[in-house]
């Protein structure tokens, strides 16, 4: 018996011990301990230290899982050496092999991310996308001049007609007229011209049992911004807490924006909408 088949049996020896091996494998070597002192007073060396290691996982359950861990590192290192260099070589083989398998799934996520963004960003640059991209940035400085603006205003704020007018500037201040008395369970409490992120609004504020409701004015110069696709029928969207129901004349712009229910929104929109858009119009005929 060589010193090769000792050094074959030894390799392969803590499969054995695992009951890793196959059958014909397992029978080989066990006819080989049963021949070779040597390999045999290994094989008991190998079972003893693996009874100690087993017991050394046994410990208190104060600090299991502190020294479960330090155990099995033992248990680690003590197989490794015992494995030696052939199976230091399959662990790196298998390691090497797991790497290149995650680096070749990592570029095949990475080809299907850049793919689907592509198909994105090809319809984002889509006439009609860039439109609805467009809308939602204006209703949505619409929604933030409101959070702005019109609830600064504290509760005990009261209506005075003659500031309204004079804030309104002489445009807008007929508008007061046009929409007296509607609706009718909301109060007008304020009017005025503001601005918010370089746009120009006339701004008329609204409340009624704890809603503040703005309604904004824009003027839409179709040759310095063309004009969107928005239909002229009243169209609504929602930004978390707030509603915004718009409509487009020729050159302006009208908003309604509100915390109330939708369907409570669109209802006031069209409350306000028709004669706020009667007032525009005659506005823009003269205008034109």
């Amino acid at each position: 018996m060589g010193e090769s088949d000792c050094q074959n049996i030894r390799e392969t020896l803590d499969l054995y011990l695992d009951s890793e091996l196959l059958v014909e494998t397992n029978q080989s070597v066990l006819d080989h301990l049963g021949s070779c002192r040597r390999c045999a007073a290994e094989s008991e060396r190998r079972t003893e230290l693996r009874c100690r290691l087993k017991e050394a996982l046994t410990l208190e359950d104060d600090d299991e899982h502190e020294r479960d861990n330090l155990s099995r590192r033992r248990v680690q290192l003590a197989l490794d050496r015992e494995r030696g260099p052939r199976s230091a070589r399959i662990g790196w083989t298998v390691l090497a092999a797991s790497l290149i398998l995650a680096f070749a799934l990592g570029l095949a996520y990475w080809g299907i991310g850049n793919i689907s963004k592509q198909a994105n960003s090809s319809e984002v640059n889509t006439p009609s996308s860039r439109s609805a991209i467009l809308i939602a940035a204006v209703d949505r400085d619409a929604v933030e001049n409101h959070k702005v603006c019109a609830l600064s205003y504290p509760p005990d704020w009261t209506f005075d007609q003659q500031r309204v007018e004079r804030e309104l500037t002489p445009r807008f201040a007929p508008l007061i007229r046009a929409i007296d008395g509607k609706p009718r369970s909301y109060e007008l409490i304020e009017g005025h011209i503001c601005s918010y992120q370089q746009r120009k609004y006339a701004h008329l504020i609204f409340r009624s049992h704890g809603h503040t409701v703005s309604v904004f004015i824009e003027h839409d110069d179709p040759r310095a911004n063309p004009k969107s696709s928005r239909p002229r029928e009243i169209a609504q969207t929602s930004y978390t807490a707030y509603q915004v129901a718009s409509v487009d004349t020729a050159i302006h712009r009208i908003f309604l924006v509100s915390d109330l229910p939708s369907v409570e929104n669109l209802a006031l929109a069209n409350q306000l909408f028709p004669l706020t858009l009667g007032f525009i119009q005659k506005l823009e005929l003269r205008a034109g």
